[in-house]
């Protein structure tokens, strides 16, 4: 029978139907360059690099002239962006930048540990493989047959700034390592994706589509224990909804109320008939205390 002696051949023609009728589930790709680095790792290490300048205080040294020095860095990837964004967080932190070391007093300068990538990759499925040829087959490469994938890629920066003066060289400041990640993942399910999200992403995209969140305002109030730390920011952001005519109104309000109040404090009682009699004035001895009733203090009794 053709079921009970199966020829190599059989075997063969089974292995590859069963691979394709995996593969039918869906399919999606996408090419990883059309240059030399693709768009999602400049986007990762620029990124990175943000966070990490970001870090950085650099209000000290306000109001002195300033020379950054950048030999350190130039052989970093991305280097130029790394420069222009220490010269302008120095120059927002209000320090004088100076075109010339003989110009400034401060002389700032910059390292680089890391600037780089890394791309972790997971998959759930069969792997691309290859058949080597027999007979008269040749060798066969059978694709990836992926039921679940994930690619992770991060960008890691690392740097080092500190400043001393011009003349003397004597320390005045330094900025310690600052260290900042920037990570990117996309998910396939079944062949169809990629669906991606991260850091250099506002929200979540779905094949170069972002995906809409639908956001369910309920109008019942939550539970909340008076065991369990709770901060009631709905509270918060129905203030911050209010217009610039609503807020000004509110203001104008309060401060009519407040003259109307003081307005009144200042206006006398008017009585219309006979003038009231006037209340006996108030004692301004001090309350009598266990002495004032013995022989010690008899004083305040009698006067």
């Amino acid at each position: 029978m053709f079921w009970t002696h199966r020829s190599p051949i059989c075997r063969y023609t089974v292995l590859c139907l069963s691979l394709c009728l995996a593969g039918t589930a869906g399919c999606g790709t996408s090419k990883l360059s059309n240059t030399s680095r693709t768009a999602t790792e400049q986007l990762l290490l620029s990124d990175a690099m943000d966070r990490a300048v970001s870090q950085v205080n650099f209000s000290i040294l306000s109001g002195k002239k300033v020379f950054i020095k950048s030999t350190a860095i130039e052989s970093v990837t991305d280097h130029k962006y790394l420069l222009s964004l220490i010269r302008q967080h120095t120059l927002a932190s209000g320090c004088l930048l100076q075109e010339t070391e003989e110009e400034a007093d401060i002389i700032l300068e910059l390292r680089a540990g890391t600037s780089g990538t890394d791309q972790h990759d997971t998959m759930f499925g069969i792997s691309e493989m290859t058949i080597p040829g027999f007979g008269y087959f040749t060798t066969t490469t059978l694709p990836e047959v992926a039921i679940a994938k994930k690619t992770v890629q991060k960008a890691t920066v690392k740097i080092g700034i500190f400043a001393y003066t011009r003349e003397g060289r004597r320390p005045v400041w330094q900025s310690g390592n600052t260290i900042a990640e920037s990570r990117s993942k996309s998910r396939w399910i079944f062949g169809m994706g990629p669906y991606q999200t991260g850091d250099i992403y506002e929200e979540a995209v779905f094949d170069d589509t972002a995906i809409p969140l639908i956001d369910v305002d309920s109008e019942e109030k939550p539970f909340v224990s008076v065991g369990s730390q709770a901060f009631f920011r709905k509270n918060l952001d129905e203030e911050k909804k209010k217009t610039e005519e609503e807020i000004i109104e509110d203001v104008v309000q309060e401060t009519s109320e407040k003259e109307t109040e003081k307005t009144k404090e200042d206006t006398p009682d008017v009585v219309l008939g006979n003038d009231p009699e006037p209340e006996p004035p108030v004692s301004q001895l001090p309350p009598p205390t266990a002495a004032s009733y013995g022989v010690l203090n008899p004083a305040p009794i009698f006067q």
